[in-house]
């Protein structure tokens, strides 16, 4: 049955296995399609007749396989390997036999390969002893042989070169040799046939018959082999290639459902994987000598290095499927396993990735059980202590193969209870190495929970708290002994799970994926970690230039997560910034994103440092980057402040093409590179990035004052689907995923983007003030698009209006109003919850996050813009700002006013309050006081020293001449009045450009602006053929208020009411309100033939102007500015 194997075996054995290397094809780079379609191999190929060539004719060319330097043995680093105890226990452990010729043999064997000194020596004693003569070993390599063989392999493969070790023999000189890297090194093995031989030997030998003693594996020696093929990462990952359990074991075992259904999981019985790894191994073996046979065919060493190594990915199949064989013997015998032995399968098998929830469970439940056993020994005599290495490959080994189980919980558990015992006293065993790996495992397993509660999880979270400050506690006391990755990585646990971090900061806050683990020494844990980050901070300073481009990140977002800033801190992020400067052509893409982010969050805002991360994401780069990276970077240069150089190149709505920045120009600048570079990406491939990804994109455009109609309407459609879409029914993706924030967020972007066509200086928009906002935003996406985009935000937002924060709220409310729009519902269910939350007490612990003064101020005015009713709001907001205002005796004044409220805010109050027709006895005199100070004579000189200000707005100035006004003669019990000769000496000195004017009046209310349009005009003179006398535009100013009316505002004539059409006499006024004094319902009767015309509306151009043709025709009502002007010229008589 085996002769043509033994006819192979004699052939590799005469010429000494040299074979060609050049071509070899990393199992890494095999494609999974490839592997998958070489899965199943038929029943009818046996393992016999594997090649026709039956002679020994077959050369093999020696084409430079390097041999290097025997290299000696670490010894102490040896001992913490699987296998290599020592010398006198790799003797002991070989198994007895009756032939001590073959067992002095074995021994002999042995003795040579752990006094190899590199990989080709071990290959080469594989050779010379005659492993490769037959099957299985040829009855000269034992199962010892085989897990020292494989095992010393590994070791050399993953060991770094220092040619200072490397050993001499006798009679030799030294010779210089080149290093490798491990990869190198690993590529050399695998592409050497003697390896693949000696696995496929070891295959055929791990299934070979159990009456053949030689070859009875045992504990240690499975546990050697798991760990040597995962170190030489040869097994492709379950996903690539299925796992093979035994049917048997699921009739023994506890196997849980989610092993059952696990689609990388395929269930055999021993038989047939047996049968399967045996003609696997044949395989392997036919395919070295084919290409050794066709090497042999060719003439020159160039032609015969072309040929590629092919029997590589079927040796990486053949590897999978021994590691599925060891994992089915360790499941039969799994109490022979010692905690060093299971330790290092969990490593193995989570390595290769070739890992699954019942073979772990079973492995963690045994070694809890033997960890619990060495604890109750003298934990003070250190050899009876349990090895620290054994904790922490085991949780690392669960947290890189993703499982979650009990058996999992229970390790965490086993773990702190060991630290926790005898106070600590095992924790100064631990290497940073180990407690920083310790503490990444706890964490990343923390972090892959999925947001149902299970009762073990309040299990788990108290013992990865003690294991954490068991960490934090090690590294205050010997920090300097803590490399730089062990720092970052143990500084990236505590922040994923929040650990040190107050609950205060965490109230609410469900804007973000996070782990926040409730302590019941919360303040303690908190001064615990901020000691230990100053301490980090401080260690780290000297050494920055040690740490590699990841570790920097991890320390900055660390930092940043845990809130720990000031001092030291400050520092460190400049030295953080400084690093990133010099070396960010080695920052990786996710490395620059989130640490612009972290610098951006702390608030350090070095714009040279932004210039030169931004410098590497281009459009030429752009593809490789991941959507998180691209939105955090451009988050983070929004969020700092770094501007474009070129912020109008893309606005391809209102600038015409010809006085856009060029592409040469573009790319000339990294910022504005940058921004192009992340929304041409989100344009291309918007299904990949994620609700929170979208949101900061367009939030970044819009808060850096980036105009860029494509990709606002790019993404409108594909979150509600374009025009076309919607009459076909498809919906688009819709706004799962957007928590509160986002959607808030979003809205804002959108209404932001429309608002911000006021500042350009090129503008195509011939409308101005509201109007031209909703002619943007409908030239930008489409009005039909806008709508559906708002009414889904408006929809998602009710089912989820609890969650909402206050300035989730405010942005919300703002975007709606900002663009004209109403949705009634929500708009209720807004003043719901707000009223509601303002009723909790303040002392209870359920009361809410309290509100910002622009908050409020941001609430109510949206609402008194939308004209929806909010009496009861501003009733239930008064107590609150008076209380927020007022100093610690319970009273307010210009100074404690400011340290809550801006005047700007302040004055978007009073016109609100004005609009809705609401005056708060309590609330309009704190309002008059931090406009104008007490009793309204204060001094505006000293008002601008108290608000840091430059005065009041000159929109602000037309504002309070309203408010005034209502105030007469609505509210004239209240005794406001305006300071005497207002408005001189109030008003700022504006020297902000046209730009920071339309960023910083986000909530301008109504100017003065006198416009004649086309349809008044037309109107004028229809009403003149019948005979109407009237006039056009009709001023009132504060003289006439005061002359004909007793309404006194001013002591300075301003004009500021004004009728499109009057006749005077008769006191009739007539006013052409165009779309830009409405608002259009979302939600309104859907019976109502006004809502039933779906078709958009139009772009129309005219004497180089651009504007829109409103034909929507949705249900409207008047706005709050004109139901406001309404109001006081019927109070005037007309």
């Amino acid at each position: 049955m085996f002769f043509s194997c033994l006819v192979i075996l004699t052939v590799l054995s005469w010429f000494n296995f040299k074979i060609a290397v050049q071509g070899f094809t990393s199992p890494s780079l095999i494609s999974s399609q490839w592997i998958y379609s070489q899965y199943r191999t038929t029943r009818s190929e046996r393992f016999i007749s594997l090649f026709p060539y039956q002679n020994n004719k077959v050369r093999f060319h020696d084409i430079d396989v390097s041999r290097s330097a025997a290299a000696s043995r670490d010894s102490k680093s040896e001992a913490l390997l699987p296998g290599s105890k020592n010398r006198s226990r790799q003797k002991n452990y070989i198994h007895n036999s009756s032939n001590n010729a073959e067992l002095g043999q074995a021994k002999a064997i042995n003795k040579e390969l752990i006094d190899a000194g590199s990989a080709q020596e071990v290959l080469d004693i594989f050779i010379s002893k005659g492993g490769a003569k037959g099957t299985a070993g040829g009855n000269v390599f034992n199962s010892v042989n085989f897990s020292t063989c494989l095992h010393r392999l590994a070791r050399f493969v993953n060991q770094h070169d220092h040619s200072h070790n490397h050993k001499i023999k006798k009679g030799t000189q030294p010779t210089i040799q080149k290093t490798h890297t491990v990869d190198e090194k690993r590529r050399s093995v695998l592409s050497d046939p003697r390896t693949a031989i000696l696995i496929a030997a070891l295959s055929e030998a791990i299934v070979e018959n159990k009456s053949n003693d030689a070859l009875l594996f045992n504990n240690r020696e499975l546990a050697n082999l798991g760990w040597a093929i995962a170190k030489l990462k040869v097994a492709p990952p379950s996903n690539v290639y299925p796992v093979v359990r035994s049917k048997s074991l699921f009739q023994h075992l506890d196997a849980t459902n989610e092993t059952k259904n696990n689609t990388d999981i395929i269930f055999s019985s021993i038989e047939d994987m047996h049968q399967d790894i045996l003609m696997t191994a044949a395989k392997v073996r036919r395919e070295v000598l084919e290409v050794a046979k066709e090497r042999n065919l060719l003439k020159t060493p160039a032609e015969r290095a072309a040929v590629k190594n092919k029997w590589i990915p079927t040796l990486s199949q053949l590897s999978g499927k021994l590691l599925d064989m060891i994992a089915t013997k360790v499941l039969g015998m799994l109490k022979d396993f010692n905690s060093q032995e299971l330790a290092n399968l969990l490593y193995a098998f989570a390595s290769a990735g070739r890992a699954d929830l019942l073979l772990f469970e079973s492995l963690s439940d045994q070694l809890v059980i033997n960890m619990q056993d060495k604890s109750k020994l003298n934990s003070k005599d250190k050899r009876l202590r349990p090895k620290p290495q054994e904790f922490s490959n085991s949780v690392w080994a669960f947290a890189s193969a993703g499982l979650r189980g009990d058996g999992q919980v229970k390790l965490i558990e086993g773990v702190a209870d060991i630290l926790d015992h005898d106070n600590g006293a095992i924790v100064q065993d631990f290497k940073p190495q180990e407690l920083s790996n310790t503490a990444w495992g706890v964490a990343t397993l923390l972090a892959k929970r999925g947001s149902e509660q299970v009762p073990s999880y309040k299990r788990e979270n108290q013992a990865a708290l003690r294991i954490l400050r068991w960490v934090a506690k090690s590294i205050e006391e010997r920090v300097e002994e803590f490399k730089p990755q062990e720092i970052s990585n143990s500084v990236w646990a505590f922040a994923t799970v929040g650990f040190g971090i107050s609950s205060s900061a965490v109230q609410l806050n469900t804007n973000n994926e996070y782990i926040y683990l409730e302590s019941d020494s919360e303040e303690a844990d908190r001064v615990l970690v901020s000691r230990v980050l100053n301490i980090v901070a401080d260690s780290s300073m000297n050494r920055l230039h040690r740490f590699r481009p990841q570790e920097l990140n991890n320390l900055a977002w660390g930092i940043c997560r845990l809130g720990c800033n000031g001092g030291k801190m400050d520092q460190l992020f400049e030295g953080v910034g400084q690093e990133l400067m010099k070396r960010h052509s080695y920052f990786k893409p996710q490395d620059i994103g989130t640490t612009l982010w972290s610098f951006a969050t702390f608030e350090y805002f070095d714009e040279d440092v932004y210039r030169s991360a931004a410098s590497e994401l281009t459009l030429r780069k752009s593809r490789s980057f991941k959507p998180q990276e691209l939105s955090n970077t451009v988050w983070a240069l929004a969020t700092a402040g770094v501007i474009p150089q070129y912020a109008d190149a893309f606005d391809t709505t209102i600038i015409p093409k010809a006085k856009r920045p060029s592409l040469s120009e573009v790319t000339s600048d990294p910022i504005t590179e940058c921004f192009a570079a992340a929304t041409t990406e989100l344009m291309r491939r918007p299904h990949e990035f994620k609700a929170q990804e979208i949101k900061d994109v367009l939030w970044s455009l819009s808060k850096a004052s980036i105009r860029h109609p494509g990709v606002f309407k790019r993404v409108a459609e594909h979150l509600v689907g374009s025009d076309a879409d919607f009459e076909n029914g498809i919906l688009g993706r819709g706004m799962d995923g957007f928590s509160p924030q986002g959607l808030g967020n979003l809205a804002w972007a959108y209404a932001k983007q429309a608002q911000l066509a006021a500042a350009v200086n090129e503008s195509t928009i011939g409308s101005t003030g509201r109007l031209a906002v909703y002619e943007t935003s409908c030239l930008d996406v489409g009005e039909n698009l806008v709508r559906r985009l708002f009414s889904r935000i408006a929809e998602t937002g009710i089912e989820n209006i609890h969650r909402f924060k206050p300035q989730d709220l405010s942005n919300t409310c703002w975007a709606f109003s900002t663009l004209g729009l109403l949705h009634n519902v929500f708009f209720q269910r807004v003043h719901q919850e707000v009223i509601g939350r303002l009723l909790v007490p303040r002392d209870s612990q359920a009361a809410v996050i309290k509100f910002k003064a622009q908050e409020i101020a941001n609430l109510v005015w949206s609402f008194a813009t939308l004209n929806v009713e909010a009496s009861s709001m501003i009733e239930k907001f008064t107590p609150f700002i008076v209380q927020m205002c007022s100093n610690d005796n319970g009273e307010y004044t210009e100074e404690s006013i400011a340290r809550y409220i801006k005047r700007q805010e302040v004055a978007n109050l009073a016109w609100s309050c004005a609009v809705l027709g609401e005056y708060p006895d309590d609330l309009m005199p704190l309002l008059y006081t931090a406009l104008f100070g007490k009793v309204c004579k204060g001094d505006p000189d000293y008002l601008k020293k108290v608000y840091g200000d430059d005065g009041i707005q000159k929109q602000t100035i037309m504002t309070m001449f309203y408010v005034q006004m209502a105030l007469h003669i609505e509210a004239p019990d209240l005794g406001l009045s305006l300071p005497y000769g207002f408005p001189s000496g109030w008003q700022e000195s504006d020297t902000r450009t046209k730009r920071q004017k339309v960023i910083d009046n986000e909530t301008g209310s109504t100017m003065l602006q006198i416009t004649t349009s086309k349809l008044q005009q037309n109107i004028s003179r229809t009403l003149k053929k019948i005979g109407f006398d009237h006039r056009i535009e009709h001023l009132i100013s504060t003289d006439d208020l005061q002359s004909e009316y007793g309404i006194s505002l001013s002591s300075i004539n301003q004009e500021f009411l004004s009728l499109d059409i009057a006749n005077i006499d008769k006191m009739i006024g007539i006013e052409v309100d165009g779309p830009g004094h409405f608002v259009n319902i979302l939600d309104g009767d859907e019976s109502d033939d006004t809502a039933s015309n779906n078709i958009g509306g139009v772009m129309r151009i005219g004497k180089g102007k651009t504007g829109w043709e409103f034909t929507a025709n949705s249900q409207q009502k008047i706005n709050g500015p004109t139901a406001l002007k309404h109001r006081l010229m019927s109070h005037l008589g007309w």
